[in-house]
């Protein structure tokens, strides 16, 4: 009895997280949509049409950095220029990363899927937990360069560079686009094992069966 009741427990887990994470793989469709939307318009509109738009118009920004929050002074948002290439560049590269999560959460979803159906050691759940490992594996190696290039883009839209070394507190500002997000790489690692530990599972599965 008691067994019956954790394996409807477990059942009911798996269907809840798999419906979270359809509405996330939902979502994350619509952004891809609205980022596709973007990069049509940036294409069509020339950069004179939005920067007299923005010569025209009142802006307000901020720069967000980890929870630092900085609001620019009008005299700032008045001087943005609008760069039609860094901005196709940055919504090429968010599509790309949003593309990777979108896949994450679609073997995430299939493996959810699998484990409520009473599917848990198989070559199937396998090769998912792979494609999830290399996929964080791959954002470990490009998500600094992919946050660096996002404030480079910032500093060049608004001409902050300039404007901190004028201060004077500061002599100048570079960017490093490499580097590794060690925790990602790790959690990509530990995946790819379990993964390996899964299709070992799977194969004393098919022995157990195959000698049943």
């Amino acid at each position: 009895m008691g067994q019956t009741i954790q394996s409807k427990e477990f059942r009911w887990m798996t269907k809840g997280l798999r419906t979270a994470f359809t509405i996330i793989m939902v979502m994350m469709i619509f952004v891809l949509t609205m980022l596709a939307i973007f990069m049509v318009g940036a294409m069509v509109v020339s950069e004179q049409q939005v920067n007299h738009l923005l010569a025209k118009g009142s802006v307000t920004a901020a720069v967000q950095l980890e929870g630092l929050e900085m609001k620019l002074a009008d005299h700032v948002t008045r001087d943005i220029h609008y760069s039609k290439k860094d901005v196709m560049t940055f919504l090429f590269t968010a599509t790309i990363y949003i593309a990777i999560l979108l896949m994450i959460i679609v073997q995430v979803r299939n493996i959810l899927s699998n484990l409520s159906k009473g599917i848990v050691f198989s070559l199937a759940n396998s090769k998912k937990m792979e494609r999830i490992a290399y996929c964080v594996i791959v954002l470990s190696l490009t998500v600094n360069a992919f946050r660096t290039y996002t404030g480079y883009l910032i500093m060049q839209q608004f001409q902050l560079e300039s404007r901190f070394v004028e201060t004077g507190l500061i002599k100048g500002i570079s960017y490093h686009f490499t580097g590794i997000h060690w925790t990602l790489l790790l959690c990509g690692v530990v995946i790819w094992t379990f993964a390996r530990i899964f299709r070992y599972g799977a194969f004393l599965q098919d022995e157990y069966d195959a000698t049943a």
